[in-house]
């Protein structure tokens, strides 16, 4: 039997088949760079809340944190500029939105910096400024935002960045922004983000690597470490807040928790939230195919040759984001 396509077609048809799938792969955004890149700088602080309302008539008034112009008044009395920060696991967006200015020079898409002067206060309008989230916030709400925002995370410039996707079981391993490795890796036998002890689910979020062991590993479940073991510092203060959300540790704990894990040490593991979370390698080979990718009790689980590979390259202090 012959194909009714004429074969001159053929080389044409193949070509315009990859095209279309290069272009289709393209377009599919990488989790891990849009997480870790996005398109514009992310913040690395938000100054302290200014008391606008004594501002004078003339003073500057300047940027809160880094950001982008997204829009400019026809008459350079206002600016709206666009945040990005890392908080946890999450890649966030704040506004900032300032009006009755004068002098504003910026142009919409510009990128400014944390303390940049964005303008003067005007003469004809009162002073306003806005703190948008997902709403407008507060004054007080404002100042609390911005104080808790003084220091940001910037993963790109960390010495060492572990990042983990959960949808897509893979690992990548980053050294000042730059990737230099990626590997598959399973995760706990439940599926969903890591809840309260027991639960054999994998967490969600920023942690740090605080404890690093390789060789012979004590206890009756040894083997499946496969001779290494790298242990992060769940709960983190997140997962803390949930827990007193839920009434499972009081304030005072959610507060210790934040300021180890703030040092980047071991967390509270005596509360309900659970811990003992990190990387190990296995008893032996596994296959994503055969075993979905759900093996341990909540552990991130690598191939024997990968944790054998990456071990010395995720040191004391790494950041781990799992998302």
């Amino acid at each position: 039997m012959t194909s009714s396509a004429p074969r001159s077609r053929l080389p044409l048809l193949c070509l315009a088949w990859v095209l279309s799938a290069q272009v289709a792969t393209a377009s599919t955004p990488d989790v891990f760079e849009a997480w870790l890149r996005p398109e514009h700088s992310v913040a690395e602080g938000f100054a302290p809340w200014p008391d606008f309302a004594r501002a004078r008539p003339g003073s500057d008034v300047r940027a809160l944190a880094r950001g982008r112009v997204v829009t400019v008044g026809a008459r350079g009395d206002s600016v709206t500029l666009e945040h990005l920060y890392h908080e946890n696991h999450e890649l966030l967006r704040a506004r900032s939105e300032y009006s009755g200015l004068s002098g504003v020079a910026l142009r919409p898409g510009a990128l400014v910096t944390k303390g940049q002067v964005l303008g003067q206060v005007g003469t004809s309008e009162r002073l306003g400024v806005v703190l948008h989230t997902d709403r407008a916030l507060s004054v007080a709400e404002s100042r609390r935002f911005t104080a808790e925002r003084a220091r940001l995370p910037q993963p790109a410039s960390e010495p060492v960045l572990v990042l983990i996707s959960h949808a897509l079981n893979q690992l990548r391993l980053y050294e000042r922004g730059v990737e230099r490795a990626r590997v598959e890796v399973g995760f706990g036998q439940e599926a969903g983000p890591k809840e309260q002890r027991g639960d054999n689910r994998t967490p969600v979020g920023m942690y740090f690597i605080v404890q690093t062991v390789r060789g012979e590993i004590p206890g009756p479940y040894a083997a499946y470490y496969g001779g290494h073991w790298l242990r992060v510092n769940y709960p983190n203060p997140w997962d803390a807040s949930r827990g007193v959300k839920q009434g499972w540790l009081t304030q005072k704990t959610r507060e210790r928790i934040a300021r180890s894990w703030e040092a980047r040490e071991a967390t509270d593991a005596t509360t309900r939230l659970g811990s003992g979370i990190g990387f190990h390698g296995w008893a032996g080979e596994w296959s994503l195919e055969a075993s979905g990718g759900r093996l341990s009790w909540g552990c991130v689980v690598f191939h024997p040759r990968d944790i054998t590979a990456l071990y010395d390259r995720m040191p004391l202090g790494t950041m781990v984001v799992l998302f």
